[in-house]
């Protein structure tokens, strides 16, 4: 039995499994705050109980590999197999399966990752589930691509019998590719089509490559060294140090590796606790019911994209990985969730107690008729961790490719225990004295602009003309990067924001349709929010209404600046593109219209 209506019917021996855990051990960090009730750590098996359901059910027969959705066929992902293989063997140790029926399921996944297609070890990040029409082409993002490491790892532990498969598997894999010990860099992916690594930097602290930065160092394919060289961009803000990579993606990024690394109180953690901390204040500011922005699909549209996040739209996977961080709001967010519905199965899948859907959107007060494999991976890990005291992280520990690891990385992830006292602190406040501090009032003021740097003189000009105005000239042929205009302003607040009115006219005529722009609006701290403007000839003033904007400031009342981009081949988001090679722009006015809110949806 699952959730109904919102009450829990929880199973005796995983209550009493989660209530009576072994405290005995190994410990990979200090034990987080337990300010949880009985009952509350109950609720929390149950949901724990009833998202494994729906990870079990949404596995391809023939391959054994979870499906990305509900939906059978189409494409998954390597990060969805890697976090079912690393759910399984939670599974296996929280008694929610037996070992036979889990040694059973990695078989089959085992023996179908043995077909894939690979090169120097690496497989593209999406493949038929099915593995009908698989091909070798495109890149691999180490983003994705090393969970699949991650829960490979963790099987070869629950299953003996299966090590030397996976050993063989794990020890084709080439990490020493993506290092460039003469830079001392590294690469984010590797191209197929080149048979060549992608990209060359330092990667982020605070995002899902982190894992493969561990296995570099593990295996020895790189010093432990690059692990101070990460970048990091700490911003010093009223929630305390955040690293910059927040803009990519939400919790989940700062907060997902930590499942099996231990980091709640470290430099990582450090940030990850800080951001869950400013979306809760956010949220109380606002008067919103939730927390826990992160990437996800968006009710009644397509997964998001990077950091740009919708406002109204929070996913409960995000709230669950800050469990071991601050417990008691965590588990009334989620409690809450239930009672909103949340557990309530779409059309068509009536009767199933399959968890938490993947996202609710605040405003429309929907939830999203799918259940994503990547989160209710990440949701049902992370309860796992908390419930039984890091037992994710216990598992992966135990191998002795990862103990190398981290004993390689000693120096570079210290732990500070002041951070868990601050976690406790945090989750003690009471959130109910946090009161939405918009006043009702109105008004518009428009900006006044100073043009930056921008890149490359051969794709884009842009120069000042009479009064405010500035003429923007694009040359986007054979480039397929983004183009940016970057403007700075005095310090103006979006509070209370209802639209951006932007003069914005094309000078020359065109004879195809001109696509896209994108305006990026960017606070004090360099974190963005953006929106898109779909070019037209007719029109000079473009109005973009407040939900529009997609992203979450850091302080929404010292915005610096505005970014124009123009992108032949965005990423993600492919339709809104530009689709011209040269384009002629004059800027004029940028007016801020406020209506400050009494309340909240």
């Amino acid at each position: 039995m699952g959730f109904n209506m919102g009450s829990v019917k929880a199973n005796k021996a995983n209550r009493r499994r989660a209530v009576c855990c072994a405290l005995g051990a190994l410990l990979l960090s200090s034990a987080s705050p337990r300010a949880v009730s009985v009952d509350d750590r109950a609720f929390l098996s149950t949901l724990m109980t009833d998202t494994w359901r729906c990870l079990e059910a949404m596995i391809e027969p023939g391959t054994g590999f979870p499906q990305d959705t509900q939906r059978p066929g189409g494409v998954t992902n390597t990060t969805n197999i890697g976090l079912y293989l690393a759910a399984l063997c939670a599974a296996k140790e929280a008694g929610l399966i037996t070992t036979e029926h889990g040694r059973l399921r990695a078989a089959k996944i085992v023996s179908s990752l043995e077909r894939c297609k690979r090169m120097h070890g690496f497989m593209p990040n999406f493949i038929p589930v099915d593995l009908k029409g698989q091909k070798l082409e495109g890149h691999m993002a180490v983003s994705d691509f090393n969970k699949l490491a991650v829960g490979l790892i963790m099987a070869r532990h629950t299953w003996p019998d299966l090590s030397a498969r996976i050993s063989d598997f794990l020890d084709r894999i080439e990490w020493k590719r993506l290092y460039h010990p003469e830079n001392g860099t590294l690469s984010w992916g590797y191209n197929f089509d080149n048979d060549a690594p992608t990209g060359g930097g330092n990667l982020w602290l605070t995002a899902d490559t982190r894992s493969a930065v561990f296995m570099m160092v593990a295996t020895d394919a790189a010093p432990p060294e690059v692990w101070a060289r990460m970048e990091r961009h700490a911003l010093c803000t009223p929630y305390g140090t955040i690293c910059r990579g927040y803009g990519l993606g939400g919790l989940f990024l700062h907060a997902m590796d930590g499942l099996f690394l231990p980091e709640t109180d470290t430099e990582v953690g450090e940030s990850a606790g800080n951001l869950a901390w400013q979306q809760i204040q956010f949220a109380q500011k606002r008067g919103y019911p939730f927390w826990g922005w992160s990437n996800c699909y968006m009710p009644g549209r397509g997964y998001t994209e990077g950091g740009y996040l919708s406002e109204h739209v929070v996913t409960p996977h995000a709230v669950a990985l800050m469990l071991d961080y601050y417990p008691r709001h965590a588990t009334v967010t989620l409690r809450e969730m239930v009672a909103r519905g949340g557990t309530v199965p779409p059309a068509g899948y009536e009767g199933k107690s399959w968890g938490l859907r993947d996202s609710y959107d605040m405003k429309a007060e929907q939830w999203d008729e799918r259940y994503l494999s990547l989160d209710q991976g990440m949701l049902f890990l992370a309860v796992a961790n908390y419930l039984y005291d890091g037992m994710v992280r216990r598992i992966y520990a135990s191998d002795p490719v990862v103990r190398n690891g981290l004993a390689k990385l000693t120096p570079y992830m210290t732990h500070d225990p002041d951070l868990l006292q601050t976690w406790k602190k945090r989750d003690a406040v009471d959130l109910t004295e946090m009161k939405a501090t918009e006043a009702s009032g109105s008004g518009a003021i428009s900006l006044t602009l100073t043009s930056e740097n921008h890149t490359g003189s051969n794709a884009i000009t842009v120069k000042p003309e009479q009064g405010s105005r500035f003429s923007i000239d694009v040359n986007a042929e054979n480039n397929a990067e983004p183009i940016l205009a970057r403007f700075s302003c005095a310090p103006v607040s979006l509070a209370g924001l209802r639209s951006l009115d932007v003069d914005l006219k094309l000078t020359a005529p065109q004879n195809t349709p001109c696509g896209y722009l994108r305006i990026v609006v960017i606070d004090r701290f360099g974190q963005e929010r953006c929106a898109y403007i779909k070019l037209n000839g007719d029109m000079t003033t473009y109005r973009i209404n407040a939900d529009e904007l997609l992203g979450i400031h850091l302080d929404e009342t010292a915005i610096t600046g505005i970014q124009f981009v123009a992108w032949t081949n965005p990423w993600f988001y492919t339709d809104r593109k530009l689709m011209t090679d040269r384009l002629s722009l004059e800027l004029g006015d940028i007016r801020i219209s406020s209506l400050r809110r009494n309340s909240a949806p």
